[in-house]
């Protein structure tokens, strides 16, 4: 009877352990950056309209500069403090680096509002649907992906972006 329930055990603990493997399987580990080329992760691509109605496709820097993702939303009071200071590094390096707001499924009326009253000046795009936060393994608000001019997720922000940050991409 011992030899049968620690057989149960032990199978039991090989199914938890190969299911946390599957479900972690392409996720974006925070603050892990990428020094393996041969290990990065490639960028999803997507395509999100900004407030203008345009659309804004990831997939056109690739090549031509790196870009920080910047997932957010208007009610999150670390975005409101963060997001004007990511648009100063914006303002900055924008020849360089380029940052795209992704908002986090909030009304187009609420998003312009907030965008006026910051006088932020980078793209916004809205990903109405969550489509592109879930493909980024997203799960709260003020966390930046960080994306070499090659395409390849280099790490992920959870929380506030700092100036050296963005420097890290100016090759």
């Amino acid at each position: 009877m011992k030899t049968q329930n620690i057989i149960i055990f032990v199978v039991i603990l090989v199914l938890i352990i190969a299911g946390i493997s599957f479900l972690s399987k392409g996720e974006l580990s925070p603050n892990t950056a990428v020094t393996n080329t041969e290990s990065a992760q490639t960028a999803p691509n997507f395509s999100l309209e900004d407030l203008s109605g345009n659309t804004i496709t990831l997939a056109d820097y690739k090549g031509v500069k790196s870009v920080v993702l910047d997932f957010w939303a208007t009610w999150c009071p670390n975005c409101q403090r963060d997001m004007p200071r990511l648009n100063s590094y914006y303002e900055k390096y924008k020849d360089q680096v380029e940052v795209i707001g992704v908002n986090l499924q909030e009304n187009k009326n609420l998003v312009e509002k907030f965008v006026q009253q910051k006088g932020l000046t980078f793209p916004i795009v809205l990903d109405p649907t969550g489509l592109v936060s879930r493909n980024y393994s997203v799960r709260y608000t003020n966390y930046h992906v960080v994306i070499d001019k090659e395409g390849n997720v280099v790490r992920t922000i959870p929380g506030d972006i700092s100036e050296s940050d963005i420097q890290s991409l100016i090759n």
